[in-house]
């Protein structure tokens, strides 16, 4: 099945680490999203309830009388006493930088009162199981954010999670891959397109 895996547009805060900060998009982050899904259908949109993926989702459905499904999986990563501030503010206080380079080097450590990369996998995980369990209503847009894309692939092609730093999924940065299950039962993926904005 095909599956699209959209990041929402910018929020005109970047630096910041928001997950459960919830910034609306932007005009710049309106056009990114409507870039990347002009002239394109999808029988389903599956969206992370955060209101900046959540919005250009809705709109995205109300034009096109597609189905919505709105998924609390696919939300960004919760970066707990972190969550809302700029990277290089928290980089700047004593062992910040360190306790940021541990958190992005093992997936096992989280942000303080936060959520770990490994807990974000295990959910998006979820979340993806989801999404082939449904395959009869391909063609799928899931827009989301960049943790929860990250962990998505990481899903269906098998990559470490650390690998992943090394792709860049830009805000309003569309993927595409084809994806399923095989013999097994694991699942696959295999991407096809990547559209940055």
């Amino acid at each position: 099945m095909r599956i699209d895996l959209l990041r929402h547009g910018s929020t005109g805060r970047d630096g910041y680490l928001d997950g459960r900060t919830d910034p609306p998009l932007t005009d710049d982050g309106w056009d990114q999203v409507g870039r990347q899904t002009e002239s394109r259908m999808w029988r389903r949109v599956v969206s992370s309830p955060l209101a900046r993926a959540r919005a250009a989702a809705e709109d995205y459905a109300r034009r096109t009388g597609c189905t919505l499904e709105i998924d609390g999986d696919w939300r960004e990563l919760h970066f707990g006493r972190w969550d809302g501030r700029r990277r290089r503010d928290i980089a700047a206080e004593a062992r910040g930088a360190d306790l940021l380079a541990a958190f992005y080097a093992d997936p096992a450590v989280a942000a303080p009162e936060g959520e770990s990369w490994a807990d974000l996998q295990a959910r998006v995980a979820r979340a993806v199981e989801r999404v082939l369990t449904h395959s009869g209503a391909a063609p799928v847009l899931v827009v989301s954010h960049g943790g929860a894309i990250r962990a998505a692939l990481s899903h269906l092609l098998g990559w470490p999670l650390p690998q992943l730093w090394s792709l860049r999924i830009q805000l309003g940065t569309r993927i595409t891959l084809e994806a399923g299950r095989g013999a097994d039962g694991a699942p696959w993926g295999e991407i096809v397109e990547i559209i940055q904005p």
